[in-house]
């Protein structure tokens, strides 16, 4: 876990919320020649989150579900190793159809020649005062993604993200805001980036990497080596390319019939 610790992210949000309840559900490892090949969990919402693991480790898994007769919502976790296990369940018979099919990039912040471009420009908290314009930004940003994501849901979150001070804006030197990102969660080693929204009128300014740049400092401030990102944008020129972030691979979430 430790050592893909940037792909495991998801797992330290999970179990960090089964420490606060007594609802623990499935959680286990595949073992070979004493180490941890793969690990797994079952999310409150009854998906199976996978770790970053071998071929081996996916079907010893794969047999072990079946067995429990596992009925699960969707399964989540690296694309190769969430295929690897659909297929290998399909093989041994039991029927696992995707309804939806949601792939993202993962990226880690890793520049270590970052400078600012807009230095008059401010990063800070959201104020209660701008929390109904970061609302309507958050509902924005679920709109806009392929395909939409659930508008309360990513609502709640940004809520959640701005009682906690962990949601942020980057202001201009007339304290009018032009970009909202925030922290979703932590490992022991990285913050993730999340809910990165730039409006329409000023995409292309450069905006959306001052932020990334300025949020990945302030997590290094807090202590940790560097930020994550996920992307589902399909097109070219993707801005976490361009800013020379580190492409770890793709992330899947498979939504099962």
């Amino acid at each position: 876990m430790r050592e893909k610790e940037g792909w495991n992210n998801l797992f330290w949000q999970i179990i960090e919320n089964r420490e606060k309840t007594s609802n623990r559900g499935w959680s286990g490892n595949v073992f070979c020649d004493g180490s941890i090949r793969l690990c797994g969990l079952h999310t409150p919402s009854n998906y199976l989150l996978l770790s970053q693991g071998d071929i081996p480790g996916v079907e010893a898994l794969a047999k072990y579900s079946i067995r429990k007769k596992w009925c699960l919502q969707g399964v989540s976790g690296p694309e190769s190793v969430v295929k690897h296990y659909l297929e290998c369940r399909e093989r041994l018979g039991a029927k696992s159809q995707s309804s939806t099919i949601r792939s993202f990039k993962l990226f880690q912040t890793c520049n270590s020649d970052e400078s600012l471009k807009f230095e008059d420009y401010n990063l800070s908290p959201v104020s209660s005062i701008d929390w109904a314009r970061a609302r309507v930004w958050a509902q924005q940003f679920a709109l806009e993604a392929d395909p939409p994501m659930d508008i309360s849901a990513i609502t709640q979150m940004a809520k959640q993200m701005h009682t906690s001070k962990n949601l942020f804006m980057l202001t201009n030197p007339q304290n009018h805001p032009c970009a909202m990102a925030g922290f979703g969660r932590s490992t022991d080693r990285y913050r993730i980036i999340n809910m990165l929204y730039v409006p329409k009128e000023l995409r292309g300014l450069g905006l959306g990497e001052e932020l990334i740049t300025r949020m990945t400092f302030y997590a290094r401030d807090l202590g940790y080596d560097d930020c994550l990102l996920f992307s589902e944008w399909k097109g070219g020129h993707n801005l976490y390319v361009r800013m020379g972030c580190k492409n770890l691979g793709k992330f899947a979430e498979y939504d099962l019939a």
